[in-house]
């Protein structure tokens, strides 16, 4: 047995915050331009229940995460690792972080955020309908983005859809998965918005019948950086109804069945002593570059360097954690991760899965931080800005293979 129910929660927020994301930008925000939504779905399989949802944030910390997962297990008794707080990743939506002293968050708004979620949940809880047939399609996005490091690098353009459909047929449910930042927006532009994933959700609802939940994936070296004609909303809404429009158009369809729900939680730690050496000569490096450099992507991505790296000089030890979760569902398995993985370790995992359907979904049930290939390391912006160790990721993602396999 399968039933379902999802329902969407505005968490806008009623005054101006800081925004997250862009290293150059510093003011609060200024106007709404789309207002941030949550999509909150309960999905009960067999007898197991799972409350998936996904916000117009950049990202959810491990704070936040535990609270929340914390209330709905004591409110309804749904398992901790049946419960999944992911974001979209837009760098156009709030900070809701507690660890960023330069731009604070609004603890007011934080809480309010909370409460909409837990009272959305809340409201929809025992409502799921029952689900006759749940179709898969998957296909390619070309041309509207790729890896941001490089045309020539490897980059995930796979997208996945799930209907979950009625005994008319009908939508009552859809998860969309692909793998890309939600950045079109320029870092001056002040105006809050759900940047592309939201933007795609809003083009894809009259067309699925429903909203649908967007699950950013292994989107760590992704963007449109390297294919966007401009970084404006004119911009955003050209590449939004394009992709939508390739999502609609596959043509690759058929049934998926879920049951026999199984899940394990594991989780991957790191601890080391910051080498404020190197990072000293790398912080002397880059702001001799920025100095020499007009072009305005450029100035961008190097004032991004130079925070992460005064970032990184701020902390003398690192601990980290990734609470990773994967859920099996007979042919579909989700493996859910804390972090902005790069697209050849989520190839690598879709791989590796023995499900029909294997989804990476990032972003979720915390934020930690880049986990990115050793031989990319001092690359892109992914390589520079991870908080792993050259080397550990591929440890952690011979982890989460591990656990697919056994």
């Amino acid at each position: 047995m399968l039933k379902i129910v999802c329902s969407t929660v505005d968490i806008t927020p009623t005054n101006p915050v800081y925004l997250r994301g862009h290293a150059m930008r510093k003011d609060k925000s200024k106007g709404v331009h789309d207002n941030l939504e949550a999509v909150i779905c309960w999905l009960m399989v067999d007898n197991t229940l799972n409350l998936f949802i996904n916000g117009d944030v950049s990202n959810w910390d491990y704070a936040f995460v535990h609270e929340f997962k914390e209330s709905i297990n004591k409110q309804f008794g749904v398992a901790l690792n049946h419960i999944v707080l992911s974001a979209t990743h837009t760098h156009s939506g709030p900070v809701l972080s507690t660890v960023d002293k330069e731009l604070p968050h609004d603890e007011n708004y934080r809480q309010d955020v909370m409460k909409k979620l837990i009272d959305g949940a809340t409201s929809i809880y025992g409502k799921e309908q029952l689900v006759k047939k749940v179709v898969y399609s998957n296909g390619l996005s070309n041309g509207f983005y790729g890896n941001r490091n490089g045309k020539d690098k490897y980059g995930d353009q796979n997208i996945y859809v799930l209907e979950f459909k009625n005994d008319n047929n009908e939508n009552i449910a859809a998860f969309v998965n692909l793998s890309c930042h939600s950045t079109v927006l320029s870092p001056t532009e002040y105006q809050l918005s759900g940047d592309l994933l939201g933007a795609i959700r809003r083009k894809l609802t009259p067309l699925l019948g429903v909203v649908p939940m967007m699950m950013n994936g292994n989107a760590g070296d992704m963007s449109n950086r390297l294919y966007r004609k401009n970084n404006d909303f004119v911009e955003l809404d050209r590449v939004s109804s394009g992709i939508a429009h390739q999502i609609m158009g596959f043509a690759h369809k058929e049934e998926l069945i879920l049951k026999e729900q199984k899940s394990k939680n594991f989780t991957f730690e790191v601890s080391y002593d910051t080498d404020k050496e190197t990072l000293q000569s790398k912080l002397i490096e880059f702001s001799a570059k920025l100095d020499n450099v007009e072009e305005f992507d450029a100035r961008k991505w190097l004032i991004s360097e130079i925070a992460g790296f005064k970032r990184k000089l701020a902390v003398d030890h690192v601990d980290l954690k990734l609470e990773t979760t994967i859920i099996r569902m007979n042919d579909l398995e989700l493996v859910i991760v804390p972090c902005e993985m790069v697209s050849t370790f989520g190839k690598q995992i879709k791989k590796t899965s023995s499900a029909k359907v294997c989804i990476v979904w990032g972003y979720a049930n915390g934020q930690t931080t880049y986990v990115v290939e050793a031989s990319e390391f001092n690359g892109g912006h992914d390589g520079i800005a991870t908080n792993l160790p050259k080397g550990k990721a591929e440890e952690y993602i011979a982890l989460i293979l591990q656990n697919l396999i056994d």
